[in-house]
């Protein structure tokens, strides 16, 4: 995005150079510089946006091929349509019709020869040091699962290097080789293998595998914070909302993807970190005066830090005011808080039933550990727990955790409803997110409109 919006910028000063001060064209009197100036930002804020409706910066997009030509091609075409139309109604200045023509030549010459550039180092600098890519592992033994591997190969710029092979359930029926990728294991140590070789995704290539035991192999992905994908032999309408991508005319089909991702989380980061921000300038002296009566009680630290696991199975230090006493879980260990805990202290009672004492969560919001919304981080001591007892529980770690969420908001928190419940809603939020179901789960925490029995 950054090479684009610069590759962009530059390509709309040449254009006026070439134009106007080249001494290529004939120059006539009434065109001013103040009018083209005016226009500028407009112009490139534009261009930019018609480049993402073409899709331009989704995940896993090639840097550069014919395709992407041609989406630059339309996207400048639409970019300049809509400035002609702005102008056409708003009257920003006079200007020249060739200048259009020079300068949609000048952005498309501009974008395609930056993202050539830009291929050649991604391939040269970092995809083809490992940096950048994702860690892919291949189940299978036969002809898709070595053409799956040479294909991510030889296309390094995809963002996928194939670390290893995992046998399947049958064994290599077609054994094959492929130079520098080695052998792990097999599929019944599949959880094993991915966390030790740190494995960020999972092509799965074989046919032959009994269809009862995919459910199995995409929970031990979920497990090791692996995508999982699947050749579409493998599988017929076994999951709903699939995504399908191509490699070396290979279809891949995908588990769907949580809409939060690439521009939309960088959206969400930035809207988080402004909330953030004013939610602790406004609330940060209630919070220290509430800090210091908590300190002067028992003179024991007030702010409280517990390990919880958030995006991609990563464990960080959530912030609380801290409600219980300094020893409430030395006789009985890790154990869940209720309703009415006779751990908490008096003070504790109230700040929890206000819920002030998750506003310092708001810290670990701008550290980018959390965000204001998204599934409730658990502890790691429980989640080994949850691990086996319900599936596909790690799912819900595939986005930040959340001050607030959608099971919260719908009476789903503390004591009240199951996990398997919980996941339920946590799922449906991951897989459903927008802006203003974000707002929507925010405001109605703000006011407290949540079902009946939530604490």
């Amino acid at each position: 995005m950054a090479a684009d919006v610069a590759a962009i910028t530059c390509a709309l000063f040449l254009s006026y150079w070439v134009r106007f001060q080249s001494g290529w064209i004939e120059v006539k009197l009434g065109y001013l510089s103040g009018d083209y100036l005016r226009i500028l930002p407009f112009a490139l804020l534009i261009w930019f946006l018609a480049l993402r409706f073409e899709n331009l910066y989704r995940r896993r997009m090639r840097v550069f091929d014919f395709n992407v030509v041609r989406r630059i091609v339309t996207g400048s075409c639409l970019a300049l349509l809509i400035l002609i139309a702005i102008n056409f109604y708003g009257k920003f200045g006079e200007y020249s019709r060739l200048t259009s023509v020079i300068l949609l030549v000048m952005v498309i010459l501009a974008l395609v020869f930056n993202r050539i550039i830009l291929n050649r180092i991604l391939q040269l600098l970092l995809l083809k040091r490992g940096i950048g890519q994702s860690r892919t592992v291949v189940i299978g033994s036969g002809r898709i699962a070595a053409a799956i591997c040479r294909g991510l190969l030889r296309q390094p710029e995809r963002g996928m290097i194939p670390i290893g092979i995992v046998h399947g359930q049958r064994g290599p029926k077609e054994p094959f080789t492929v130079e520098g990728i080695p052998t792990l294991g097999h599929v019944e140590h599949l959880e094993a293998l991915l966390k030790e070789h740190r494995a960020d995704e999972v092509i799965l290539t074989e046919p032959e595998l009994d269809r009862e035991h995919l459910p199995g192999l995409l929970v031990q992905c979920e497990r090791a914070s692996a995508e999982f994908r699947i050749v579409p032999e493998t599988t017929e309408l076994l999951f709903s909302g699939m995504t399908v991508e191509t490699l070396d005319g290979i279809p891949l089909l995908g588990i769907r993807e949580t809409p939060l991702q690439g521009w939309n989380a960088a959206l969400k980061r930035l809207i988080d970190f402004c909330a953030a921000l004013m939610g602790l300038l406004l609330f940060g002296i209630p919070v220290l005066v509430f800090a210091a009566l908590i300190r002067r009680q028992d003179r024991h630290p007030a702010l409280f830090r517990q390990e919880r696991m958030g995006i991609d199975g990563r464990i960080f230090k959530l912030l609380k005011l801290r409600t219980m006493r300094p020893d409430a879980e030395k006789e009985t260990g890790p154990i869940f808080a209720t309703e009415e805990d006779q751990r908490c202290t008096q003070l504790g009672r109230i700040l929890r039933h206000t819920h002030v004492d998750e506003i310092p969560q708001l810290i670990n919001v701008l550290r980018g550990e959390m965000s204001l919304v998204g599934p409730r981080p658990e502890r790691p001591y429980f989640v080994e727990q949850f691990l086996n007892d319900v599936p596909r529980y790690m799912a819900r770690h595939k986005v930040k955790s959340g001050i607030t969420g959608w099971a919260q908001i719908n009476g789903l928190c503390g004591r009240h409803g199951s996990i398997s419940e919980r996941l339920k809603y946590d799922l449906y939020y991951i897989e459903n997110w927008s802006l203003w179901l974000d707002f929507k789960i925010l405001m109605r925490t703000i006011v407290g409109r949540v079902k009946p029995g939530a604490v």
